[in-house]
């Protein structure tokens, strides 16, 4: 099959110098007394933006990240009654994220002080245009109240960074012993978010998702178990939101808890009539024993205040004096109303995609949100993976939704569609959906039993107006074109004393089938034609 590396680089770069990305999403960073007015009693709150994001830090009050915007829009609640206050204990809620010790059976509220409400030290480790990093550390917890015994000397440490041109905030959490004695414990980190934006009645709109894990046990094989001691109301629990296993939990301003060994690795909190989601992600480690009936995630409802609270859980671990463990997850922001139905690298699916056809024309459409901004082009291939023909791309933004509709001749020889996810430097995202062409197109004539031989024999590089290239071979050679359902367009001779280069001028722009044809091989491609 004939390589053309020039193809492929060429066709993102090309396609990404003809958008205009206005904003250039820089990180900066700023520390600042009083920031939002939540008061001079928060002292110095470490605040990081990036045209897309706005994240703020509050070493003061056990580390706690208050603020995760995307735009304007909040995802994180903070307790209008508490802000400023620096609270007694971890009894007093004041809203924000934060990190305690697994199992929560280990000790009765308020929570372990040194971890969860007093000062963490916050180092800025590095900032540039690019990215800015920020080290948090608790201090070591040393309570000679019985309750916290088997917490005594356990610290906290974490690693914030921010990205440029991108909702992503990486939260790395590292757990240690700094004890004299060995204990077993887990890293259980808790966002408490925000449900007040449509108003205090609002009872429908806000939802948290994830996929129940299909091989569960929990809950007589439900996939989750509720925490009777946290409330017996179940009308909360949708077990069956969306298809693929996806559970809602629907707040209703009622008190609740679920657990769930989620292993696909996500949770996403959605405020369904604004279309904001907040994502989290993180490695389920199958095997290792997990908290509380074995939960890698929870979510705990309220019914005085407008939060719910997601949750994710790493597994237990024995720590030895010295020892430490650490979790590392990936929050995500984007426009989208739910039901969530997967979540990747890229962003998150809302609507698979579709295709319907009818003779050699598909239709397709789905619905997603996006992580970062930058470019989703339309690629068929075979079943092999190889392109077949790429055609078109459209410009997306994680304060948009995509709602992706096309109307499409299918090419000869395509199998599968799928939308490839790219930054706005080029840099690709991964996949962010795929569909089967329900009819495929044989490809006709000729071409119908062309060579799959994997020889690097041929460089193809188009231009143009034309078609270029080099046979890295011995012996005359022939190169034909056709176009995609396999009608001949036309054919020129070669051979190797001319130093095997060729140039064709090509009438016609798009998609073309080329074969190369020497003494006893042939290879074929695609290429794509400018005119």
């Amino acid at each position: 099959m004939i390589r053309c590396p020039i193809i492929r680089v060429s066709s993102v770069f090309i396609l990404l110098c003809g958008l205009s990305f206005a904003q250039v999403y820089d990180v900066k960073l700023e520390k600042i007394v009083n920031y939002n007015n939540w008061g001079v009693a928060w002292d110095t709150i470490c605040v990081v933006k990036n045209d897309l994001i706005n994240i703020a830090m509050l070493p003061k009050v056990g580390g706690r990240i208050m603020q995760y915007d995307l735009g304007n829009h909040p995802s994180i609640y903070i307790h209008p009654e508490s802000k400023g206050q620096v609270p007694a204990d971890g009894n007093t809620v004041i809203g924000g994220f934060r990190t305690l010790p697994s199992p929560q059976s280990d000790f009765t509220w308020p929570s372990p002080p040194k971890l969860d409400c007093k000062p963490y030290t916050c180092v800025v480790r590095s900032t540039n245009s690019d990215s800015a990093v920020i080290y948090m550390e608790s201090q070591i917890e040393d309570s000679n109240d019985e309750k916290y015994k088997t917490h005594k000397g356990l610290q906290f440490k974490r690693l914030i960074t921010v990205y440029k041109a991108s909702t992503r905030v990486r939260v790395e959490m590292t757990m240690l012993n700094k004890g004299t004695s060995s204990m077993k414990h887990g890293i259980w980190d808790i966002t408490q978010t925000n449900c007040s934006n449509n108003g205090p009645v609002d009872t429908k709109n806000f939802w948290v998702y994830f996929q129940r894990n299909p091989s569960s046990k929990l809950g007589g094989g439900k996939g989750y178990v509720q925490y009777m001691h946290e409330g017996k109301d179940d009308s909360q629990w949708r077990p069956d939101a969306a298809p693929g296993g996806i559970m809602g939990v629907q707040y209703m301003h009622k008190t609740g808890k679920i657990g769930a060994d989620c292993s696909a690795g996500w949770i996403c909190f959605v405020d369904q009539l604004d279309g904001y989601a907040y994502i989290k992600t993180f490695t389920y480690e199958k095997g290792k024993e997990y908290p509380d009936s074995g939960a890698s995630v929870q979510v705990y409802t309220y019914d005085n205040m407008p939060v719910v609270e997601v949750e994710v859980l790493g597994p237990l671990t024995t720590l030895n004096p010295g020892d430490s463990v650490k979790m590392v997850e990936n929050w995500y922001a984007t426009r989208a109303s739910g039901p969530v139905l997967a979540v990747n690298n890229a962003g998150l699916i809302t609507k698979r995609l579709e295709a319907q056809q009818t003779a050699d024309t598909m239709t397709v459409n789905g619905t997603y949100g996006l992580f970062y901004p930058g470019i989703v082009r339309s690629v068929y291939v075979d079943l092999q993976g190889e392109e077949v023909l790429v055609t078109d791309s459209v410009t997306v933004t994680p304060l948009d939704s995509l709602k992706f509709t096309g109307k499409y001749q299918v090419p000869a020889g395509a199998k599968i569609l799928r939308l490839e996810a790219f930054d706005n430097s080029g840099k690709s995202l991964g996949i962010l959906d795929t569909v089967e062409i329900p009819n495929p197109v044989d490809i006709k004539g000729r071409f119908q039993n062309r060579s799959k031989t994997i020889a690097e024999r041929v460089t193809l590089i188009p231009g143009k107006g034309f078609l270029a290239g080099n046979v890295h071979s011995s012996g005359e050679f022939s190169v034909s074109i056709f176009d995609l359902k396999g009608k001949f367009l036309l054919k020129q001779y070669g051979n190797s004393l001319s130093g095997g280069s060729f140039r064709i001028p090509v009438d016609m722009s798009g998609s073309l089938l080329v074969r190369v044809e020497g003494s006893g091989w042939t290879e074929s491609s695609i290429v794509n034609i400018v005119k």
